[in-house]
Order: C-alpha cells, then structure tokens, then sequence
C-alpha cells in the first residue's frame, strides 16, 4: 500500500535518501573490501525497506486518526470531509481504498447527504471479508432507513443479518456487528411507527464510546416517543441531541422538531 498523506510520503523519501547516504558511505569506506560491502549494502537496502514501511504506515494512521476525530470527536462532518475527500482517491490497495471510501460515506452520512453517502459507498465495492461485507452492509442499511426507504433498507438489514450468521472464527467481530444490527434494526421500528426495545438502547447509550452513535441512538428513542405522543419526553430526548449534535444533521433534525412541537 502507497500511504496517500503528503507527512509519509515525505518521511519515506527521507528514509531512502538516508539509506542511500549510508550506502556511499559504506563503499567509500570499504574500498577494498567488495564482499562486506555488498552485505553491508543489502542489510541497509533492507532496513530502509522495512523502516520507510513502517514510518510510512505509522504518520498515515495517525493522519487518517486525526481526520476522523474531525468527525467522531468534533462532530464537525464538514471539516471532516473536506480534510478527507480525496484521500480514497489517492488510496492504493483494494481494503485500504474500500475503507477509505467508507469512512468518506459516514462524513457525508452525518452532514445529512444520504444520497452522496451511499454513492460513495458504493465507489468502495465492499466485499470479500467479514468486516467489510458487515462494514459496507450496516452503512448502507443506516442510510437507507435515514433516506425513508424503508422496505429496501430492511432487505439490506435481512442480509446484514445472514451475513453475520456466516461470520466464524471472529467471535468478538460477531458480537459487535449483532449489537450494530440490532440497533439499526430498532431504529427501523421506530422509523416505520412501531414498538422498540427502549431498555435495550438505553443501555447501549452507557457503553457507547463515539458521540456520532451515541445520537444514532437518541434518534430513535426520539422517534419512539414521537410515536407515543409523550412529548415532554420527546422534547427532552431532542434537547439532548440538540446539545451534543455539533454540526451534524441530528442536531439541524432535532432543531427542526422541536420548533414543530
């Protein structure tokens, strides 16, 4: 994989242009001394190998890291894509770059355009791997049931589900994209008008790490109380995503709503 930030791709250069001065080093040392030369060479060509490597992925994880705080700390989707929007272009590597393409997906997903959300999706074809089919399937299925398209978003849920079923050897994979599926299934009862398990989600809300699923989460217990006619708890719900929605789209939903009631 080719790391699409300019930080390693100079910290790679860097790495080679030392490697190279330790070479000629090596030869203007060793004159006389072909063989130890040579060795001498290869050790350096190697550890230059794996060290540029290494730098290289380190500086990109930390930038791609840096960029989605962006979104999941700052809750600011706006900066978070356009500090991002062409890194999958940029990115080589068939999981590196559906990866990319997801993550770009969820940007725009907070910033409520669904529909260039699921196109970007779509640029990534995810598939081929346990996290990435479930990966690709939960965003996909979450868009759709923000878009209202409901009798599609739940046959993506349907396979979602079968997909997770299939899922072996990764037990703690399994378990965490049953606990996504299950909450996007609840957010789809909500959406459709229907009965969801409210004990259930508040407890998901205690062990919730990101902000952008914590209000995944209110959305729909939102809804539930939307559906029940209590507004008092409604409001309160929509106060909560007001307050801690940044720049996102829950925030300008609840906003919305609560100007209706």
């Amino acid at each position: 994989m080719r790391s699409p930030y300019k930080k390693s791709k100079a910290a790679y250069i860097c790495v080679w242009c030392l490697v190279l001065l330790l070479i000629v080093f090596i030869w203007l040392r060793n004159k006389s001394a072909f063989l130890p030369s040579v060795i001498s060479t290869l050790i350096a060509i190697l550890l230059g190998f794996f060290t540029s490597r290494l730098s290289e992925n380190i500086i990109s994880n930390t930038e791609t890291t840096k960029r989605l705080g962006y979104l999941h700390m700052e809750m600011d989707p706006e900066k978070f894509i356009s500090s991002y929007i062409d890194i999958p272009k940029k990115t080589t590597g068939d999981k590196e770059k559906m990866i990319s393409y997801a993550y770009l997906s969820s940007g725009y997903e907070a910033a409520g355009d669904f529909d260039r959300a699921l196109e970007t999706l779509e640029k990534g074809n995810i598939n081929g791997s346990d996290s990435l089919d479930t990966l690709y399937l939960s965003q996909k299925c979450r868009c759709l049931i923000e878009k209202g398209i409901l009798d599609e978003a739940e046959d993506v849920l349907k396979e979602l589900e079968k997909r997770i079923d299939s899922i072996t050897g990764n037990q703690s994979l399994k378990d965490n994209q049953r606990q996504v599926q299950y909450v996007l299934s609840e957010m789809l009862r909500a959406k459709k008008g229907e009965t969801i398990d409210k004990e259930y989600l508040e407890g998901r809300l205690k062990s919730t790490q990101y902000r952008i699923g914590r209000l995944e989460i209110y959305y729909t217990i939102a809804m539930h109380y939307r559906n029940k006619e209590n507004k008092k708890k409604e409001m309160e719900t929509l106060s909560i995503i007001r307050e801690e929605g940044g720049n996102t789209w829950f925030r300008k939903w609840a906003e919305e709503r609560l100007a209706e009631i």
